[in-house]
Parts: structure tokens; sequence; C-alpha cells
């Protein structure tokens, strides 16, 4: 295959930005990656200290380069930040800091970058990663009534746990960032209450003893997600034809998930109810996963049925001079108020204006394959298929971009694709439970969509193989797609002029 020089731009150099980097590298191109701060990392350089990685570190990793020194089961941000900066090295790639992007302009050759300092540059093809929540640490803070009124302080982010010592904390959500302030903030503070208006859902670490990882990373477990696209005979029988079989085993594991947080709170002589008001119905169990999903804190459920937490079932109307006031009238006075409301979806400014249009729309953008909008041309977006197996889903969509620039994909047609998209989008807002940017995301559903992505590409989606039974027990790693660049690039004609397309498998998949 003939080294294309092409110039590709990628906008953020944050873990989704560096796979894209690395796959379009590997595939010949001269790329740069733009980011806005002074250092690498994007989500990570901007999030609260403490905070650790909800995935383990085998599943969050280049699959050409392991972990190269040694972490915590889940590693700390300050880990992932020194994985990052070794892996730009290992990889090469380069990286211009301090460059935010003000505007894009295209052309027939692809588009003109102008960054906010004045430089320009033209790239044939720009990639956007800057990720699911780009608002970094400016975190959502709803306007609620007489908020002005309230005497304390309001945050929706920390610099240092600190920040809970000694106060009376008020927490206000029921992601990830909430459940560790509640958490950190019943070890610090005089009192602490956990306010949310809907429970959810979380992921034991260990289930029954077992590393939660091995079960639900293998196609065993993976493949009785439901989903909006099947990728085996298999799953298609499953779901399909024996529904009861799919629904059986996920009561089964509802009930793993309830004695296991029960055992995690330590119960004793304790009433298990007093863990109901943070207990979802089961009827939610599966809407529940979806990319928001959180790992339980180690002590979250202890506690709470021990009181160092008090949970509030209920929905924040105002304030007033001493805390928050609830739609049904209850007041809950606090010093120290977190909003922990989440992130408003991407805002794509430096598009032009009919661009960001197509990109406007409930729960993100509904992209082709989370890659691209056929609308717009030479553009592409890194990390908008975020899950579970996150990296190999950035790796593995890079390089079906790739395909799809070089036209080695026979596409459908942009009718077809926007239908697709839009399908999909429809899809999750009715089977999942809602969060803001819930089309930037594959969530649970990684391994569906990492096969038809593999199948586009003409590669084997088997990446145990010879070995079927690894292919169907054995947890899943990054490490399984190594090499798959390598395996497109072997399947390309040694000359432009010999393209050898594979067809994307049907729109409905």
């Amino acid at each position: 295959m003939e080294v294309n020089k092409a110039k590709v731009a990628i906008i953020g150099a944050g873990v989704s930005g560096i796979a894209a980097a690395n796959v379009w590298q590997k595939c010949g191109y001269n790329v740069t990656l733009f980011e806005a701060s002074e250092q690498i990392g994007g989500q990570w350089n901007q999030t609260y200290p403490g905070v650790s990685l909800q995935n383990t570190a085998p599943q969050y990793q280049f699959s050409e380069f392991p972990w190269p020194f040694k972490t915590e089961r889940h590693p700390s941000g300050e880990d992932v930040l020194n994985y990052l900066k070794k892996a730009i090295e290992f990889f090469s790639l380069k990286v211009k800091f301090h460059h935010r992007l003000s505007r894009m302009t295209a052309d027939e050759n692809g588009w003109q970058l102008t960054f906010e300092h004045g430089e320009t540059d033209h790239f044939a093809y720009v990639i956007i990663a800057t990720g699911q929540y780009p608002g970094g640490d400016k975190k959502r803070q709803p306007d609620f009534e007489n908020i002005a009124l309230y005497q304390g302080e309001v945050i929706t982010n920390i610099d240092s746990k600190a920040v809970f010592e000694n106060k009376h904390v008020a927490v206000v959500g029921f992601g990830k960032t909430a459940l560790d302030f509640a958490t950190w903030s019943a070890e610090l503070a005089n009192s602490t209450k956990h306010i949310f208006r809907t429970p959810r859902w979380t992921i034991p670490d260990y289930l029954l003893g077992i590393d939660y990882t091995k079960p639900f990373f293998a196609r065993i477990g993976s493949g009785m997600m439901p989903s909006w696209g099947y990728s085996t005979v298999m799953q298609k029988l499953l779901h399909n034809k024996l529904p009861f079989l799919v629904k059986g085993f996920w009561r089964f594991i509802n009930g793993l998930f309830l004695f296991q947080h029960r055992k995690d709170a330590k119960l004793g002589s304790i009433d298990k109810n007093v863990l109901d008001v943070v207990m979802p119905p089961k009827s939610q169990f599966m809407a529940d996963f979806r990319s928001a999903s959180a790992v339980a804190p180690k002590r979250y459920y202890e506690y709470i049925a021990h009181q160092n937490i008090t949970p509030y079932r209920g929905e924040v109307s105002g304030f007033f001079e001493h805390g928050i006031v609830l739609s049904d009238g209850r007041k809950i006075e606090a010093d120290l108020i977190c909003l922990c409301c989440g992130n408003d979806a991407p805002d794509y400014h430096f598009l032009p204006e009919q661009y960001r249009q197509y990109l406007k729309g409930e729960g993100g953008p509904a992209l082709y394959r989370h890659q691209i909008d056929p609308r717009i041309p030479n553009l592409g977006f890194a990390g908008y298929n975020h899950g579970f197996l996150h990296i190999a889903l950035a790796e593995m969509g890079a390089l079906w971009q790739v395909a799809a620039y070089e036209q080695s994909i026979q596409l459908p047609t942009e009718t077809e694709m926007l239908a697709s998209a839009d399908r999909i989008r429809q899809w999750k807002k009715t089977h999942s439970s809602y969060e803001s940017t819930f089309n930037i995301a594959v969530n649970t559903r990684y391994q569906q969509h990492l096969d038809i992505l593999m199948q586009d590409l003409g590669i084997s989606k088997w990446r145990k193989l010879p070995n079927p039974i690894a292919e169907v027990f054995s947890r899943y790693d990054p490490t399984d797609y190594k090499g798959a660049v390598a395996e497109y690039l072997a399947k390309q004609p040694t000359t432009a002029s010999s393209i050898n397309r594979t067809t994307a498998v049907p729109v409905d998949a």
C-alpha cells in the first residue's frame, strides 16, 4: 500500500484523540493533535482530585501499549494521565498545546483551521475528539429558584476532598461524581445528605468474589445485552426468538446485584430494607446499563446502612437561606451543596452554522456508526462510541474512519445512513435511562458495536479464535484488537488505482 502523507488534524488530546491519532498515523497519515490546554489528558486533566478509573486497568489500555508500570485495579486519575503521556511518547505522536480551535472553514480539499491565537493551517481530514463531556470541569448548574438567597457554598466540582471537612454537606445527583462525593463526604463531614430524584443501578466491583469484568466482558455476557443491532446469528436468535432466556438471565443478574450490594453494606442485624431508598425498581435494571452506569464506590452502601449518609428521594425545586427545598416542601439544611447534575451536550461553535445545525439534537449528534455525519465531508468524531471497552472502541472507530475516507468501505446512501443513526437514537431514548449525552455512546452494547465495525472493515470479529472456548467464555480486552490495523493494511491494494471495497453491513444492524 502506498504511504499517504495527507495531513490530519485531531482536536483534543484526550484518550480518544490519542487512540485515533495512533491509528491514522499507522495508516500513513501526517497527524497532529491540537490541545487547548497546557497538557494532554482531556477529561483526566480536568476532573476532580481523588477520582479513579471506573474501568479496570486491563480493560483500559491501548491495544499495542500495555500499562508500563504497576497500578491499582482501578487506576487513579494521576496514573491514567501518566499512562497517556507515556503513550504519546511510545506512539511518537505530534501534539500542539495551547491551540484552542476558533473556526473551521470547509473547501473541496478539506478544512482550513483557525486557532484563537491566530494561527491557521489546512488539513485533508479533521477529527473532533473533545469527548462526551467537553465542558471539562465546567459542570451543569441548573438555575434553581432562590439560589441567590442561599447563604452557604454551592459547588459543582472540587479541588480537594478537604472541602468536605467539618461541613454539613448535601450532594445532589446519582451519577459517579455524586456517589464519589457522598462517599468521601461521609468520611470527613459533620453530616452528609444525598438527594436524588431517581436512584440508579450501580455495578458491584465483585460478584460473589468474582471480578465483574470476567462475566460481562466475555461474549457469554455481552451477547445477552439487548441492543439496536446484533452482530451474530446466536444473538439474533436469542433476542428475537428466545427473549424469555434473555429476561431470565438478567433477572438472575439483578438478584446477584441485590445480594452483593446488601453484603457490601455489612448489614449485620440491620433490616435489609434500609437500602430501599437507594435501590431502584427491578424494572429499571436494563435501562440503567448506559454510559453513565457507575461502579459502586467501595463503602457507599455501607455508609447508607449505617447512617453515615442520609438519602432523600426527591426533586430539588429551589433553595432557601440555609439549604435546599424539595418539590414536596421538605427543607434540607446544609452549608455546602454539591450539584452533580452532569454536563450539557457538546456545542460545535467552531463549525459553520449549517453543520452545527446537523449536529444538534437531544442527547448529542446522531452519527452513522457513531463516527460520521454523511452530510459533513472530511470530518469524523473520536470517542463518540463511548463504552465499556472504550479505548478499543476509539481505535476501531478510527480505523473505520480511515477505511471510509479511503473508500475501501462501500457505504450506504446518505439517506440510509441518516435513517440508521436516527433509528439508533430513538432506540436509546426508548430503552435507556436518560442522560444528557446518551447519543454519544454505545455503553454496554460495546461488543455488538465493535463486531459491526469489524464486519464493515472486512476483518474477523472473532478475536480469540482458533480457541472457541476462549471466544465465548474468556474476557475480551483491548489487546484482542492488537494487529487489527495491520490486518486492514494487508487487505488494501498496492496502488491507489485498484480500490478493493467491502460493503457495510445492513443499516439496521
